[in-house]
């Protein structure tokens, strides 16, 4: 499957990420939450050759089980580091603008 199917899929930002190595560790592994697998998270990059990305988490495990591919992919599309982190403020006294 990955020669016919990764390999040879189209250039996007996924295929980067899926390597042979990442394949065979990662290729018959289902999420906890809904059995959502590799295959399933590149089959737009696989099917088509026009898109953007090429790679969606079918649930919230996706991106822990699968972060050897997702991680690269959410830096580079975002333009962001390894290491930056989130930060949310919730405080409301801080909003600022039209918010009514």
């Amino acid at each position: 499957w990955y020669q016919r199917r990764v390999r040879e899929a189209v250039v996007s930002t996924q295929s980067t990420g899926v390597t042979k190595e990442v394949w065979d560790k990662l290729g018959d592994h289902k999420t906890a939450t809904s059995g959502f697998t590799l295959a399933k998270a590149i089959a737009c990059a696989t099917s088509f050759d026009n898109q953007h990305c090429g790679i969606y988490a079918g649930d919230w495990d996706s991106y822990k089980d699968f972060a050897a591919v997702f991680d690269p992919i959410i830096q580079e599309y975002h333009g962001i580091s390894a290491d930056a982190r989130h930060t949310s403020d919730m405080d409301v006294s801080k909003l600022v603008g039209n918010v009514n």
